[in-house]
């Protein structure tokens, strides 16, 4: 770059053309006036305050929610206790209420409720305690007045009283681990489909059945002829269980020119062992999506007493489609046994439904039975009576399992 001096730089300017203000100072000032006295453009007033009131709302949006949720929660436990023990109070002054509660147990828990009478959030949450108090007897009221009323909608899985007209035909379970013996009308068919259940495993055979002199005859076509294990354990469980209501001694096959039946792994068989007592428990069988519900005979190894049988009852892993009759929370204690009566005290929470004590109740039953009992004692379950059974009295077992009238 080329440096210049002062001296050339004055020459330079004083080459430049010459110019001229003609304006007069008057004009000037007024030009200069006009724009150092020209207002300010001002910001609407209600600006600031507006925005300040958005923050401030912003702010309670998101902090208040959460205030009073947890302020809800202390409340919900705090009133949740209040009723615990405001309930155990009614049930220990109320002797003839029948409660679902569960009986206290060793350790001191307090009792559970049954999922249908809880109080709801909003019964929770009254901040009296009378209120609690008051709302604990409504409850109470209202679960008695429900239980005087029949419910119709239980399902039993029994047939109480010997009735005409049932005939007692034994289906394989979907996968033939099972057999379900079913009492149906005679004459009468049924969804197979509904109840999960497949197709008869012998067909039809011919029964003669002698009582008198405690004998039963099964005959089978000529040249029946059957292969693999499991489809002949299953004709041979099926044919015991279509006998099962009858007083025998022994069971006898043979096919129609009296000869010996070739029974796959069993060989050739001429006899039937006839069910004896203790040979089973009860147990669930439902089949996948399938709404019925049956009783399952479920075979027990050697000999067990019927406490250990009730222990069975309890047990998973004894079919795909079987489980236990007996909830988990349920403890037997004891099963004593009087003149052909059978009491059984036990221990338990808070049951899901009736209905699921109903179940477990007609399970036992059932395998009372199978043991050769006549009646059945329940002693430690919370309520008084429920569905057609009182729970004060020993209760007959069933004539038979799996009543279908379709």
């Amino acid at each position: 770059m080329k440096k210049r001096s002062d001296e050339d730089i004055k020459k330079a300017l004083g080459n430049l053309p010459s110019m001229e203000d003609r304006q007069t100072k008057d004009m000037l000032y007024q030009k200069v006036s006009s724009r150092v006295n020209k207002p300010k453009r001002k910001a609407a007033p209600w600006l600031f305050p507006g925005l300040a009131t958005i923050a401030v709302l912003l702010v309670l949006a998101v902090f208040i929610p959460v205030f009073f949720s947890n302020n809800g929660m202390l409340t919900v436990e705090e009133s949740a206790d209040r009723a615990n023990e405001n309930a155990e109070s009614s049930t220990a002054n109320e002797e003839t209420t029948p409660s679902y509660d569960s009986p206290p147990k060793e350790s001191g828990e307090e009792n559970a409720e049954i999922k249908e009478t809880e109080p709801s959030s909003e019964e929770k949450n009254l901040p009296s305690e009378d209120n609690d108090e008051d709302q604990s007897q409504e409850n109470a009221s209202k679960l008695e007045e429900k239980q005087e009323e029949p419910d119709t909608g239980l399902e039993s899985l029994v047939l109480s009283n010997e009735q005409d007209g049932y005939t007692t035909r034994s289906y394989p379970g979907k996968n033939a681990e099972v057999i379900l013996p079913i009492l149906q009308k005679q004459e009468a068919s049924f969804s197979l489909e509904r109840y999960g259940l497949a197709e008869r495993a012998m067909g039809e055979l011919e029964y003669q059945v002698d009582e008198t002199e405690g004998l039963a005859v099964v005959t089978f076509p000529d040249g029946y002829n059957v292969s693999g294990s499991a489809w002949a354990s299953a004709i041979v469980e099926s044919i015991r269980w279509d006998l099962e209501n009858f007083n025998l001694d022994e069971i006898m096959v043979q096919t129609e020119s009296g000869h010996p039946v070739s029974l796959g792994s069993y060989g050739e068989i001429s006899e039937v062992p006839v069910i004896q007592e203790g040979e089973y428990i009860f147990q669930l069988y439902q089949y996948e999506d399938s709404p019925e519900r049956l009783l399952a005979p479920i075979t027990v190894d050697g000999s067990p007493t019927f406490q250990d049988a009730l222990s069975m009852m309890k047990e998973r892993g004894r079919g795909l489609f079987v489980t236990p009759a007996v909830p988990e929370h349920v403890q037997f204690t004891t099963a004593t046994i009087d003149e052909g009566v059978v009491s059984i005290d036990l221990q338990h929470e808070s049951w899901a439904s009736e209905q699921q004590l109903l179940t477990m109740v007609e399970a036992i039953l059932a395998t009372a039975g199978q043991f050769g009992f006549e009646k059945v004692k329940f002693n430690g379950v919370n309520v008084s009576k429920f569905s057609t059974y009182d729970l004060e009295e020993p209760i007959d077992v069933p004539q038979g399992i799996n009543p279908v009238a379709e």
